[in-house]
């Protein structure tokens, strides 16, 4: 298996954003660093990993439908990564190595955690319901 051939674009950028911040020297520069690879990433496939996802009902009006799911995951996103960064930097690994360490280890998880929502999605899919489980039944 190609390795860099499984990891999506969205989750490389993440990835990289998140090293990146590891080298920021302070925590509002190591915060925009992961918002802004967030935000960048997202248009180009949805995280795999994701802490708290807001998904409003059907009913709800479109900007809604569009604005919440990516707000909610986005701030979560940010506080988790930022924090993680800054752990890493209270390190003794070197800051570059560090960085490299951590921005790989979140592309890859990031683009596992999405390739594993996308089977079991389409397990789900492909599982029978009820109505077409067996036509015979009532």
């Amino acid at each position: 298996m190609n390795l860099p051939a499984r990891i999506r674009p969205g989750s490389a950028v993440r990835g990289a954003g998140v090293a990146l911040a590891c080298l920021m020297p302070s925590l509002p520069q190591r915060t925009r660093a992961v918002l802004v690879s967030y935000g960048v990433g997202w248009p180009l496939d949805r995280a795999g990993l994701q802490l708290l996802v807001v998904v409003p009902d059907e009913g709800a009006e479109d900007w809604q439908r569009i604005v919440l799911p990516f707000a909610t995951s986005a701030v979560s996103w940010t506080l988790l990564m930022t924090a993680a960064a800054s752990v890493v930097r209270r390190t003794a690994l070197p800051a570059p190595v560090a960085a490299l360490l951590l921005g790989g280890a979140v592309a890859v998880g990031d683009s596992a955690l999405a390739d594993l929502g996308e089977r079991a999605k389409a397990r789900m899919q492909a599982a029978p319901t009820p109505e077409r489980a067996d036509p015979a039944l009532p």
